[in-house]
């Protein structure tokens, strides 16, 4: 029996239950077979506890892009209608106990300490009386902890993030009151599959009989699959440019579906894909309230505060350094993303003289995702972000200059930084990973 007095204690209780090159995640190479034993080990850890899933309504969110904004989107409507929120995102910044978080405040050390050791006696339950489901992981473990830490704090509504894909992942033992699709794009393709179909196939494994949807627009082969599966659950669908539109601006916009034409949007995230993104939350937080009468509070008024109030560290994330030069510090590290910060630089920074300091992750191709950067980039500064699952910069500095991009390799992101100072440019964009975002976080005094 595990012993868990401290949040040292709790913290490696987790970490030791990992098997993914020590990370928070577990080892998502083991086939299909492997993961759907962990469905029926994260529903028995559940049973164990009572079902706390089962105690408020839950939005399940998947998709390759937006995940964590559309979800702190919907967690700000709800919260400004006047209900109580717990949300479940990963992955986290600086602090495992980002992820747990009631009323937009992370659970506390001791809060966790207690959860932790209150789930764990229930892992050892299961892992006792069901040895051919295998062992827990530590993925399972915090995704039960979440369930059980939102029943606890009595919330109204829990947003639930995917943590990777969507059929065969823990969350997916959930029933949700609205299950949200964000943009798809190729990512984790070892895994998830190499085509459009495939990944697509995928992430509307969330979708459940008879359960609302709503979808962000998609590539056609995608779009498909998504009817489909919605079709096939009799699940009433809503679809981006299909249900309701977005015009204007990503200072100004109107979102207009179901719920009427609400103007005058203003998103504290910066970016038109941002501008998508809330009308997507908007199309969630709608779908709960007309399905749910005691979540009926939720009006335009409410989505429009609850739109402007959001704020997500490591997108878009602006610092000024001095009077002369800014950084920007954002975690993308799939093409769509890459693309869309790429067009909201061109927004705000035109004519900058821009330094990229870049570090990714080695499940990630630079060949893939660092091309919409190479129009807007003066220079390179690639480096090694602090992870077991590292890409050597010098990786991904090669990948740069085989296309012509001028690039200078680094060690770490704080090495990275005073690089670009030295270089003299006034711009510095961040990017590549959340893991580098972190860094870069810490190192200007954030984190």
């Amino acid at each position: 029996m595990v012993k868990i007095r401290t949040f040292i204690e709790a913290l490696a209780a987790v970490r030791d239950r990992s098997g993914y090159d020590r990370g928070f995640i577990s080892d998502p190479f083991a086939g299909d077979d492997a993961a759907r034993l962990g469905l029926l080990r994260t529903q028995a850890m559940l049973d164990q506890l009572g079902n706390p899933e089962r105690a408020c309504r839950i939005v399940h969110v998947a998709g390759s892009k937006g995940k964590s904004s559309t979800c702190m989107l919907i967690d700000g409507i709800l919260r400004a209608s006047g209900f109580s929120c717990g949300r479940f995102l990963s992955p986290h910044l600086h602090s495992y106990l980002e992820r747990f978080v009631v009323e937009g405040t992370a659970i506390s050390e001791h809060a966790f300490t207690v959860l932790t050791a209150e789930v764990v006696a229930a892992v050892e339950r299961v892992e006792r009386n069901a040895h051919d489901l295998g062992r827990i992981t530590a993925w399972e473990l915090s995704t039960v902890m979440a369930l059980r830490h939102f029943q606890q704090a009595r919330c109204d509504v829990a947003i639930i993030e995917v943590g990777l894909g969507g059929t065969l992942d823990a969350t997916n033992v959930v029933d949700p009151a609205v299950s949200v699709i964000t943009s798809l794009d190729f990512e984790h393709t070892a895994i998830l599959g190499t085509t459009m179909t495939e990944i697509a196939g995928n992430k509307a494994g969330i979708i459940k009989q008879g359960r609302p949807v709503v979808t962000a627009a998609q590539p056609d082969d995608a779009s498909r699959v998504i009817r489909e599966r919605a079709d096939a659950c009799d699940a009433p669908l809503l679809v981006a440019g299909r249900d309701w539109t977005v015009s204007g601006t990503e200072r100004d916009f109107t979102a207009t579906g179901p719920w009427g034409a609400i103007d005058h949007l203003e998103s504290a995230l910066a970016g038109w894909h941002q501008a998508q993104n809330a009308a997507l939350a908007i199309a969630a937080a709608h779908t709960l309230g007309v399905n749910d009468p005691s979540l009926r509070g939720i009006d335009h008024d409410a989505m429009r505060a609850g739109i402007a109030t959001v704020h997500l560290p490591g997108r878009f994330e602006r610092i000024r350094l001095d009077a002369r030069v800014i950084a920007i510090i954002d975690g993308a590290h799939a093409p769509s993303a890459t693309a869309a910060l790429a067009d909201t630089m061109r927004t705000h920074y035109p004519d900058a003289d821009l330094a990229v300091v870049v570090g990714m992750l080695n499940d990630k191709d630079p060949a893939q995702v660092l091309p919409p950067l190479l129009g807007i980039a003066d220079h390179w500064i690639a480096v090694t972000p602090e992870s077991p699952r590292a890409l050597p910069a010098d990786e991904v500095g090669a990948a740069l200059e085989s296309v012509g991009a001028a690039c200078t390799v680094s060690t770490t992101v704080a090495a990275g930084l005073k690089t670009a100072r030295k270089l003299g440019y006034t711009t510095i964009l961040v990017t590549g990973s959340f893991t580098t975002a972190a860094e870069a976080r810490v190192t200007l005094g954030l984190g």
